[in-house]
């Protein structure tokens, strides 16, 4: 057909399967598993700390890691991460089985295909963001002469509008507040580590010394 290019063909295939996945997984089990990654993320965000002196007692990360308190950090995270990931996962297939078998799953189905079609379409709008942020200098004519980057082009727009320009210095910040315990763990070490005071020369004694006594007068005999 005159005007589609193979994108056009791409984009159609993700947001199909997109909404067949999401059909067949029902809304409930789609929206809790997003929760679940935002969950997990939360939770290793706030127990990483928590984790990192147990990561030490591994012996294989152990002699990876050595004395390295950034990267004791990162493993903490990424295991309390895939640990409530897993714990996630077990519970939402559970739930959402539930939902299906109830007289709300025909519309937890359809909610799931609609939003099937909507994640799809994002997904599509922010490939087509990083596709002109990176691809400044040139361009594509596959790309640029497709059907969806006409269609995908307003949306994008109105997406790049409201992302934050300083989203580098966002996860730069994140980063910092998560190893900033190992900053100030460093920073007590030095603080126990610097030079002892002179001892205080010896206290000068309390009291001086008793004088000698004089000695008594001869008493005179007595006639």
């Amino acid at each position: 057909m005159d005007g589609f290019t193979i994108i056009d063909g791409i984009v159609a295939a993700v947001i199909i399967l997109s909404a067949i996945l999401a059909y067949s997984r029902g809304f409930v089990r789609e929206s809790l598993a997003i929760l679940g990654w935002i969950g997990a993320a939360i939770l290793a965000f706030l127990f990483a700390g928590t984790m990192r002196p147990l990561i030490g007692q591994i012996p294989y990360l152990r002699d990876f890691l050595g004395d390295n308190c950034e990267l004791s950090m990162i493993a903490g995270f990424a295991v309390v991460f895939a640990l409530a990931l897993v714990v996630f996962s077990i519970i939402t297939p559970l739930f959402s089985s539930v939902v299906q078998r109830s007289a709300l799953g025909g519309i937890d189905q359809g909610m799931g295909f609609l939003f099937g079609v909507a994640r799809g379409v994002l997904l599509i709008a922010v490939a087509f963001i990083v596709y002109d942020r990176v691809m400044t200098s040139q361009s594509v004519p596959m790309v640029e002469n497709s059907r969806s980057a006409q269609v995908f082009a307003r949306l994008g727009n109105q997406m790049n509008d409201s992302l934050p320009d300083d989203a580098p210095g966002w996860i730069e910040n994140r980063y910092e507040q998560l190893v900033g315990s190992c900053g100030s763990t460093g920073a007590a070490v030095d603080a126990t580590t610097e030079t002892p005071a002179a001892p205080a020369t010896d206290a000068a004694p309390e009291t001086a010394p008793e004088a000698p006594a004089a000695p008594e007068a001869p008493v005179a005999p007595s006639n």
